[in-house]
């Protein structure tokens, strides 16, 4: 099979604007995305709008945000400009329609006056002999007299392309040479409705040539229409670009991922991954991982992901403009990917992780990516929301915030982890209420005095070691009359609200002595006053 020659790299993100941007269009729009950058070439965004009935402008306006969000700037595009406009298929109509008066004129479209009553009847016909469904291209035939005779009449009409019978062999980048037999065995197929709109595979031919589109990338559910768009291709002697279509992708129980599903719209959909918090790079990184992008990539889905297993080209800290020179379409895997929740986890932990190691060795006076991440997230999801008030005072003082992220390396896979109020560092912004903790410092007796001593020794530190404050626990322990473990269990809850977690020394230079101080205070005076007021009753 004969390839198609090369030229400058042209690839291009064609979705259309019927719902919110999905992450299968996201692995889409990323895989155009290497392969043009990868080349020096040009990523085009294209909005496929021409079933009118089904697109709406919050789904126009959520696929430029998402890819905006994902670093996945188009060189070309509505609201990026380009000398290959329009970019969005209602506003090229008057070319669709040039096209496809070419082909009358050639002979190879046919203006079909079938009313819907005939089609189906045709087509509960075929279904009784137990026929292969398809429309018999009966106006091929249609004389000049019926034809100015429809004509006088105004009936509506479509234009359908007249297909060749034959096999058809091509070359996909992905799958290699692929035979599809019968090319016509479903009729003549309509190219322009009756309302005046072009229907898929003609626009989608005319724009990909007249954009000058080096390279198809798309989902492997469009891979028996190619056959059809070749012919179209070769009615107007033009050369195609280099098809390649890319597996499915499924959720981690192997089902496909419909936009429709509430169970799975947390990972499926783009913005809830960004409400969420999950980094646009680390997302990325991710996805790049799903269906072998990469050589030694994961892509089983089998949930055993961990930072050991990763030995190759693609690690879950790389980031993609690290990995373009290594992208390969042999590298795609050809059979449908599952999706690896816990791998999105640990690439979002790297990304975090660099992110922080990368703003605590700036001695820029501009923000630091991770806070400017921060910032934009805090703005777009929380801004009058007052639990995270805390938060964003802390990053007027940048310096110490990251100095605080670095003690929560290895702890942050997504920013919502440093704002929900449920997450693991939550008392961090939320200090434990003390009432709720009386229980839990028993007996109080054994144990107030000790804690009070604590409070009082972190007062009296500003810039205390590691191996200052652990003096203190076993001065103060030993006071307590507690086991070591025990008696820091006690502190831990005065410091977070739980016996489970940091270990406490890195809690206290966390929160800073004096908060730390404080929060043993409040704690130790609610148990003080549960016991006065037993002794009262």
């Amino acid at each position: 099979m004969t390839r198609p020659r090369s030229r400058r790299t042209r690839t291009r993100f064609a979705p259309s604007p019927t719902g919110p941007l999905h992450i299968g269009g996201l692995r889409t729009a990323l895989i155009n995305y290497i392969l043009a950058r990868r080349d020096g070439g040009d990523f085009i965004l294209r909005i496929e709008d021409t079933d009118q009935s089904r697109c709406s402008v919050d789904a126009f306006d959520g696929i430029i945000e998402g890819l905006k969000w994902a670093g996945l700037k188009p060189d070309e595009g509505p609201s990026f400009g380009g000398k290959f406009g329009p970019y969005i298929q209602s506003e090229r109509l008057g070319i669709y329609h040039k096209y496809a008066d070419h082909l009358l004129q050639t002979g190879r479209a046919y203006r079909c006056f079938c009313s819907r009553e005939r089609l189906e009847i045709l087509k509960n016909e075929q279904r009784r002999r137990g026929e292969t469904v398809r429309y018999d291209n009966r106006c091929r035939h249609v004389s000049h007299k019926e034809l100015h005779s429809n004509f006088s009449q105004d009936l509506p009409y479509v234009i359908r392309f007249k297909l060749i019978p034959g096999d058809t062999v091509f070359y996909d980048a992905v799958y290699g040479d692929i035979s599809f037999p019968n090319v016509d065995s479903e009729g003549d197929p309509v190219i322009i409705k009756s309302d005046g709109l072009p229907v898929y595979h003609l626009a989608n031919v005319i724009d990909d040539h007249l954009m000058e589109i080096s390279h198809v990338i798309r989902g492997s559910e469009w891979i028996t229409s190619v056959p059809k768009h070749l012919q179209i291709y070769s009615a107007f002697d033009w050369e195609p670009p280099i098809f390649a279509h890319l597996p499915l992708m499924l959720s981690s129980s192997g089902r496909k991922f419909s936009k429709r599903d509430k169970e799975q719209a947390s990972v499926a959909l783009v913005e809830n991954l960004r409400r969420e918090g999950h980094l646009p790079s680390a997302l990325l990184t991710w996805l790049a991982a799903t269906g072998g992008l990469f050589e030694f990539a994961p892509s089983n889905g089998d949930g055993n992901s961990n930072e050991g297993e990763f030995t190759g080209l693609w690690r879950p800290e790389n980031r993609i403009e690290e990995l373009l020179s290594s992208f390969d379409f042999h590298s795609l895997t050809r059979h449908h990917a599952r999706v690896d929740p816990e791998l999105l986890q640990l690439c979002g932990r790297a990304h975090f992780d660099r992110l922080i190691n990368e703003a605590s060795s700036e001695q820029s006076t501009t923000h630091s990516a991770i806070t400017e991440y921060l910032r934009d997230y805090l703005n777009k999801f929380h801004q009058t929301d007052g639990d995270c008030d805390d938060l964003k005072e802390l990053l007027n003082d940048e310096r110490y915030f990251i100095q605080m992220l670095m003690r929560l390396k290895g702890r942050i896979n997504r920013i919502s982890d440093l704002t929900s109020v449920s997450s693991e560092i939550s008392f961090i912004w939320h200090p434990p209420n003390p009432e709720s903790i009386r229980s839990s410092l028993s007996p109080f007796d054994t144990i107030g005095q000790s804690l009070f001593t604590v409070a009082s020794e972190l007062e009296s530190l500003e810039k205390p070691s590691e191996d200052e404050i652990k003096a203190i626990f076993r001065s103060s322990g030993k006071l307590s009359g507690l086991p070591k473990a025990k008696f820091l269990k006690k502190l831990r809850v005065c410091l977070t609200g739980s016996e489970h977690g940091m270990p406490v020394h890195e809690l206290i230079l966390l929160l800073t002595p004096k908060e730390a101080a404080k929060r043993i205070r409040s704690a130790v005076k609610a148990k003080g006053k549960e016991k006065q007021s037993t002794r009262k009753e």
